[in-house]
């Protein structure tokens, strides 16, 4: 049995044909979520909080791709819409709201795009205040016969990579916050092993590196940000055990842990967490183990902020579980069904 939770509240995301709402709010108590509130949106599939505010924004996964704001009361978890706007193009699928949440930045996978939002810290948004069209493709003609930006997120205060899964590369765009524009930067760009399909990058807080997923390989790629504006990849390392094919797998998600000293990477198919020791170099890092997540799916997965419980989101068992771990040893264990609720895809605390 897993320790007594840290009291807290959590929002999750989730696509709509089943039912649901869309977003429900809980409480963390014990060994359990409390449902606390819905709102009905159509497919949010990704959402972020705003870094100094007790708002988020979501963005609806929808032919006419929108965004929206709610304040979450700290209390009861009571959703308030603030606004809504379109993020001109089809099927976003990420948003980043920025270091100093005045813009978000959207991801469209279906449209091939990313564009920039302005967000206030009363919730309002406004956009989209740019577009830029990503170009090109890759060798899996199923998944890569167009451009798929993934996610979009800040390296810097003000430079954005985007992984884009149909073309096999990381774009980079610098923000120019005078005139509110994406500058394309394509000297940057990583390009991406072919047919690996690039999906989610985060950076560690404390070391000039980041770690992108890649889906159609299930690999996660080491990036050196000694100088972010030629990021280079220097390893690249498989996310299922030895042996096994990527087959009938597509890796998903990827967090480092608030130590930095381990990472984990979700693996949709093989249904898994593979966690990797962070060297004291950075750019090295060792597959510790990959552990079974108790679901079907782990589409996304968020470390608590007491840095033992991590929460996976399993979109085809419609559950979330909590899996302990043990930071002194590095072992991942635990496996407890938490709640059920529909195609479940994104988690956030607040």
């Amino acid at each position: 049995m897993i320790d007594e939770l840290e009291h807290g509240l959590a929002v999750i995301g989730s696509y709509t044909e089943s039912g649901e709402a869309g977003l429900t709010s809980y409480q963390l108590e014990g060994n359990s979520i409390e449902r606390l509130d819905v709102a009905d949106e159509p497919n949010p599939s990704f959402l972020d909080v705003h870094p100094s505010e007790p708002l988020i924004v979501a963005v609806n996964e929808c032919e006419s791709g929108e965004a929206v704001s709610y304040e979450v009361d700290s209390t009861n978890g009571q959703f308030t819409r603030l606004d809504r706007t379109e993020t001109g193009d089809a099927g976003p699928c990420h948003v980043e709201v920025g270091p100093y949440g005045k813009y978000a930045i959207v991801a469209h996978y279906a449209g091939g795009s990313v564009a920039l939002l302005s967000l206030r810290t009363d919730g309002a948004l406004d956009g989209p205040l740019d577009l830029r069209r990503h170009e090109g493709g890759g060798p899996k003609n199923d998944r890569q016969a167009s451009p798929h930006p993934h996610s979009a997120q800040f390296v810097t205060d003000s430079l954005v990579y985007v992984p884009d899964l149909g073309a096999d590369r990381v774009a980079v765009y610098e923000l120019d916050r005078d005139t509110d524009r994406l500058r394309p930067l394509p000297d940057a760009a990583v390009s991406c092993r072919p047919g690996s399909g690039p999906r989610h990058f985060t950076v560690p807080p404390t070391a000039p590196v980041g770690y992108l997923v890649n889906e159609l390989n299930a690999t996660l790629s080491v990036i050196d940000l000694a100088d972010p504006h030629r990021p280079t990849i220097v390893e690249t390392l498989s996310t299922l055990p030895d042996g096994v094919e990527s087959t009938d797998t597509l890796a998903a998600d990827v967090h480092v842990h608030p130590s930095v000293e381990y990472l984990f990477a979700s693996n949709r198919g093989h249904d898994s967490l593979a966690t990797f020791r962070i060297c004291a170099s950075p750019e090295e890092m060792v597959r510790e183990a990959v552990t079974p997540t108790g679901g079907r799916w782990p589409r996304n997965f968020a470390i608590h902020p007491d840095s033992e419980r991590i929460f996976v989101c399993h979109q085809h068992s419609n559950d979330v579980t909590l899996c302990a771990f043990d930071v002194v040893t590095g072992e991942l264990y635990s496996k407890e069904s938490l709640t059920k609720i529909g195609s479940p895809t994104c988690l956030r605390f607040i």
